[in-house]
C-alpha cells in the first residue's frame, strides 16, 4: 500500500542520500515536493486508464443542453472526469457507443442515458493513495525526482536521466496495469445472432 511519505523518500533517494522522517518536517526539499506534489499526480493519472482509478456511473441527459445540431442529447462531462475509458449503451457495457460527439465539458448522443467508464480524480477513485499499486507511485517517484531535481540537488547533469527513468517506470506502471483488467468478451454481431437465433440487444 502506498503512503506519500514513501513516495516522497523514494523521490528523494533518487537525488542523493536524505533523512526525511515525516511530513510536517520544515525542510526545504519536502516544501519542494509538495509543490510538485498536486499537479505530478494529476499528469500521471491523465497518462492511463489505470484501474484503481476508473468508476462507472450512467448520465440522464441534461435538459439544460441544447444541441447545436447532429444530435438529440447533451450530457455534461462529471467533475471528476480526467479521461474516458469506454461509452456505452447499456450498463453491463457490452455494447460501445460509437456515435457521439465529444467537445469541451460535454458529450452529445442519440440516447437520453448513456454509461461511462473513466478515470476519475475523485479522493476515492484516482486521489485515493491507498489504492495507488507499486509500480503507480514508483513512477511518481521518479517524475517527482525530475521536477524538484534541480531547485533541491541544483545538479543540472542528471535530469535527462531522470526523465529516461520516469518514462521506463511508467510504461510499466501501465503495462502492468493493463494485465490487470479483466478480459471482456466481444459482443456477438448481428450475422451470428441472426444464423444461431441470439437475442437481440435493445438499441
Amino acid at each position: 500500500m502506498a503512503d506519500r511519505l514513501s513516495i516522497y523518500k523514494g523521490a528523494l533517494r533518487l537525488l542523493g542520500p536524505s533523512n526525511l522522517a515525516s511530513l510536517t518536517e520544515d525542510r526545504p526539499e519536502r516544501h519542494r515536493l509538495d509543490d510538485a506534489w498536486e499537479p505530478a499526480v494529476n499528469d500521471l493519472l491523465n497518462e492511463g486508464m489505470w484501474n484503481f482509478a476508473v468508476r462507472a456511473i450512467s448520465l440522464e441527459q441534461d435538459e439544460d443542453i441544447e444541441p447545436r445540431f447532429g444530435f438529440q442529447y447533451g450530457f455534461r462531462k462529471p467533475d471528476d472526469w480526467v479521461r474516458t475509458v469506454g461509452i456505452s449503451r447499456t450498463e453491463q457495457f457490452l455494447e460501445g457507443l460509437c456515435e457521439y460527439e465529444d467537445e469541451g465539458d460535454y458529450w452529445y448522443a442519440d440516447p437520453d442515458v448513456i454509461y461511462l467508464r473513466y478515470v476519475s480524480n475523485d479522493e476515492d477513485f484516482g486521489w485515493n493513495v491507498g489504492r495507488w499499486r507499486q509500480a503507480f507511485s514508483s513512477a511518481l517517484e521518479a517524475r517527482l525526482a525530475f521536477d524538484c531535481g534541480l531547485p533541491i540537488s541544483g545538479d543540472r547533469g542528471n535530469r535527462n536521466d531522470l526523465f529516461q527513468l520516469y518514462e521506463k517506470r511508467l510504461k510499466r506502471a501501465k503495462t502492468l496495469d493493463a494485465v490487470d483488467e479483466r478480459v471482456r468478451t466481444t459482443p456477438v454481431g448481428s450475422l451470428v445472432r441472426s444464423r444461431f437465433h441470439y437475442p437481440a440487444r435493445h438499441r
